[in-house]
């Protein structure tokens, strides 16, 4: 098998000023070109190197200039013997009319490079009023290369939502055979599974003879992503067990001291590691998907709200219940910072509460060692539903967005499917904390964390797929 026959070029093929620079970022998971909102910022043509495997079959990445003139381009180019030769030779244009330019440029290199054709539209526009529209799938259709439509600016809607997009996209193009599939790949709010599916769409609409090249770069992407899934599973495992052996022994009662002040620095401390534990955290999943950023800031500037009262009077106990967490790192991972600890509610042998719903978050152990305080299971069981959409929220950020910024709120569809499935897991996972729970060894047990990966993987594999059910035949391979 020659060079050639190794490699599949897919050209990035826009309106101008639609988000192909930022949606090569997103794929290539590195800053390239420039981003900026005007139009033809990319004028020349760039190729880059998407994929590699070790026995040399590669897949390039074209990012073009955006077209500009496209109704004067394809009046030129129809009249015309030998339009590639005069693309070549209108050098001029480059200074006379650069969106006119612009345009011969994106032609030329889909005419000589491209397999298929990455076609980026703006999915809030109405196809019917994009006047660029109809000259843009001419010049696409009288190059004779597949063409597959990519909805750019979906944001992060569910599936109905995307179906809707898609069919409605697809309505408007019936006539144009060029056009071989159309999808959602939003270059901010795009997820991996969906690139996986872009693979697949790609293999499809190439000529026979390509598809063995196509599907052996698919199954080398699917494997370092298989791997990425497995790495962030681990790091998230290893913050779960962690809080769930975390605890804090309180001393014995020291002259001068109250109960619950003690209690309070003990929470306080442990409510610290996790916050420092949630950080480092992010801060793996962001380097592991190809992101940068920095969250650590966030996390401390809420740090920065725990109150530390004095002792208070009896009739004083509500406020100093309420400002025990307000603004700690468990309130912001968990809610607790929106009602902070039940007042009245605690006892030596019972269990910290909070006031949402009545759950505890935190006890002291009923039995043998009653002055050692740790997490409650539904409380661990709020973190592993907290750590799964803040991988989400990784998986869905997009190279091109920049900085990656950890969100305040998850989309409420995110987080009812994440509770659904973690709901059929709970007893697993309540077993697995009690277990964790009851060693005494403090440092951590290789077991359980190796079950709680398997149980990770299997929850995410499943979110995943009920926002992208066509993943199904290759996702479910990932499964532990």
């Amino acid at each position: 098998m020659n060079t050639a026959s190794r490699s599949i070029t897919l050209s990035l093929i826009s309106h101008t000023n639609i988000g192909k620079t930022t949606l090569a970022r997103t794929l290539l998971r590195k800053d390239v070109g420039q981003v900026m909102d005007q139009a033809h910022v990319t004028i020349q043509n760039e190729q880059f190197l998407l994929l590699e495997t070790p026995n040399g079959f590669r897949l390039n990445l074209w990012d073009t200039p955006g077209f500009g003139n496209s109704h004067k381009l394809l009046k030129r180019l129809q009249g015309r013997s030998n339009p590639i030769g005069w693309l070549t030779s209108q050098v001029w244009d480059r200074l006379a009319d650069k969106p006119f330019w612009c345009g011969q440029q994106a032609i030329r290199n889909v005419q000589e490079e491209a397999d298929v054709v990455l076609y980026l539209v703006n999915a809030t526009e109405d196809p019917t009023m994009a006047g660029y529209l109809q000259p843009e799938l001419e010049l696409l259709t009288w190059l004779n290369k597949p063409v597959i439509v990519l909805l750019n600016q979906t944001g992060l809607s569910d599936l109905e939502h995307q179906r809707h997009l898609q069919s409605h996209w697809k309505q408007q193009w019936p006539a144009h055979a060029v056009i071989q599939d159309v999808m959602s790949l939003d270059a901010f709010t795009r997820c991996w599974v969906q690139e996986g599916l872009l693979w697949t769409r790609i293999t499809q609409v190439l000529p026979e003879q390509q598809r063995p090249v196509m599907e052996h770069l698919s199954t080398a992407w699917r494997e370092q992503q298989r791997q990425t899934l497995h790495r962030s599973m681990n790091a998230i495992a290893r913050l779960l067990i962690e809080t769930a052996k975390d605890r804090e022994i309180l001393p014995q009662k020291v002259s001068g001291q109250s109960t619950k002040a003690v209690v309070k620095r003990a929470i306080q401390a442990m409510d610290h590691r996790l916050a420092h534990r949630i950080t480092t955290l992010s801060t793996q999943l962001i380097e592991l998907h190809g992101l940068s950023g920095e969250i650590a800031h966030t996390v401390q500037s809420r740090l920065e709200d725990v109150t530390a009262p004095g002792e208070r009077k009896p009739w004083e106990e509500e406020s100093f219940w309420g400002g025990l967490m307000s603004g700690a790192a468990a309130g912001f991972a968990s809610d607790l910072a929106t009602g902070g600890l039940s007042h009245g509610l605690f006892a030596l042998g019972g269990a910290i509460l909070g006031a949402l719903g009545g759950t505890a978050y935190a006890k002291i152990q009923d039995e043998g060692d009653t002055n050692r305080i740790s997490w409650v299971p539904d409380f661990l069981n709020r973190q592993t539903r907290d750590a799964l959409l803040r991988y989400l929220a990784v998986t869905h950020c997009g190279r091109g967005r920049g900085d990656y910024h950890d969100p305040r709120e998850f989309p409420l569809f995110w987080q009812q499917e994440t509770e659904r499935i973690l709901k059929h897991h709970k007893n697993d996972l309540r077993h697995l904390w009690e277990n964790t729970q009851s060693l005494e060894d403090q440092s951590i047990d290789q077991g359980p964390t190796d079950l709680l990966i398997q149980h990770l993987t299997a929850m995410t594999i499943e979110i995943l797929l009920t926002f992208y059910p066509e993943a199904q035949q290759w996702l479910k391979k990932s499964s532990p």
